[in-house]
């Protein structure tokens, strides 16, 4: 099906550093979405044009591995890291509540409290004394609860470990959702990243939240949306599947990813869920954890498909054996540098994702190149790699005649600056589909 949020007009970028997969080139080219020519003489195009002044055109970034709904979520909470005593916490509460008088899923949360201030329930009660309030330490492991949120979690205590916190809060709301999707998607776009794996696994029911994403919130989004939906058991995974949907279907801005599976199920139910997706047709991304491995090795192996099923959060130890089975991987910011030089010496592809709390690539870009991956490398797990591990790489993650007009322009060349200097790169614009998502107003 033909994307219909995509820029028709013609539209050309001159004068820039345009970096394709044979080279540079100084003039790009799209209409209807797509890429339609390469360093075309300026004299002959029409359309409208815009001078780069020697700006820097890249594909766009993409975001391997991003709990959309959690980091945005987060962004709505209260940090609490400056206040210094008790009064000043209830304060900061206060005036938190006023300018948000209605909270994601009911609830006023709070946290990175400083260990050296110690409040109790009726602190909170004093501040926030109707709806649930809960204030999480910074540590990130104990939240205190206020009166409301003891009664609606039946808890006869005010300090609960942050486990069993989260798992009693109530779901998001539909409207939470939406709300999420629309506030938050700019900044994405900002970062230049022009499409997300949006690991969506414990918000309830997974059709119900494909079918808020697909349908309500759809015309939202600003980047390329590729939903990676967790199941609790084989059962759920069958019925979702059974409308037909599998990996790639659906409408470019909002479409099914990889069934995420999760290690913590119980090795049969892995096994099964495994076997139901691989032969479905449907992408597998896996925990790191050992039996997950095995139960893909034997479907793999006995079925002889190979459907791209990716790891997250791989180390060295895996490499060889991700190699031989033809696994891609994901890696997150901080981890050892070492194995991904291995990772690419072995041949494997190796995309970046940012867990829990957004990542803007071109920071991250600069930590790799600081850690001595090349440029190119370094680029590459943002964009080529990406594509190939999400099954797009005939569309995306090369600036091609054909290929979708996803593109970032970049202020500075990376390949031009010192590897320090690469993180204080900013955007200058974001292209997706063709469209202006994202212009700083520099140019």
């Amino acid at each position: 099906m033909e994307p219909t949020k995509t820029q028709d007009e013609k539209l050309s970028l001159i004068n820039g550093r345009i970096h394709t997969q044979s080279g540079t080139a100084s003039n790009i080219t799209f209409e209807h979405g797509r890429i339609a020519s390469v360093d075309d003489e300026i004299s002959s195009l029409d359309g409208k044009i815009i001078d780069l002044h020697g700006r820097t055109v890249l594909p766009g970034f993409c975001d391997s591995s991003l709990d959309f709904l959690a980091w945005s979520e987060n962004q709505e909470r209260l940090n609490l890291g400056g206040v210094h005593s008790v009064r000043e916490m209830s304060e900061a509460i206060e005036t938190y509540s006023h300018a948000n008088p209605k909270p994601l899923r009911g609830w006023y949360v709070a946290y990175n409290l400083p260990e050296e201030v110690i409040i109790s329930r009726d602190d909170l009660d004093s501040v926030i004394p109707a709806l649930p309030c809960a204030v999480i330490d910074a540590k990130n492991s104990h939240a205190v609860l206020n009166t409301p949120a003891m009664n609606e979690f039946n808890m006869p205590q005010d300090n609960v470990e942050l486990d069993e916190f989260t798992q009693h809060l109530p779901e998001l709301s539909d409207e939470d959702i939406i709300h999420l999707v629309k506030t938050y998607t700019p900044k994405v776009s900002a970062m230049g990243i022009t499409e997300i794996w949006g690991d969506f696994s414990g918000y309830g029911d997974a059709k119900r939240l494909w079918d808020i994403l697909f349908d309500d919130a759809y015309e939202l989004f600003t980047f390329r949306m590729r939903c990676n939906l967790g199941f609790g058991d084989v059962n759920s995974l069958n019925e979702f599947l059974s409308s037909g949907l599998r990996t790639g279907d659906g409408l470019p801005f909002c479409k099914l990813g990889g069934i995420l599976l999760d290690g913590n199920l119980e090795q049969q139910e892995q096994k099964n869920m495994i076997v139901s997706a691989h032969l479905s047709g449907c992408q597998i991304i896996s925990d790191n954890n050992k039996s997950c491995l095995n139960a893909l090795e034997r479907v793999i192996k006995k079925s002889r498909k190979n459907s791209r099923h990716v790891v997250k959060d791989i180390t060295g130890s895996l490499i060889e054996r991700m190699r031989l089975l033809g696994l891609g991987g994901i890696v997150f910011p901080g981890q050892e540098d070492d194995f991904i030089h291995e990772a690419f010496q072995n041949g494997l592809v190796i995309s970046a994702g940012s867990g829990q709390s957004l990542t803007s690539p071109v920071k991250s870009i600069s930590s790799l190149v600081s850690h001595g991956l090349s440029v190119a490398e370094a680029l590459s797990i943002y964009t080529w790699s990406a594509s190939w591990n999400s099954m797009n790489e005939s569309r995306r993650g090369e600036l091609a005649v054909g290929n979708d007009a996803d593109i970032v322009i970049l202020e500075q060349d990376p390949f031009l600056v010192r590897p320090e200097e690469i993180a204080g790169i900013d955007v200058a614009m974001t292209f997706c589909a063709g469209c202006a998502v994202y212009d700083s107003g520099a140019i």
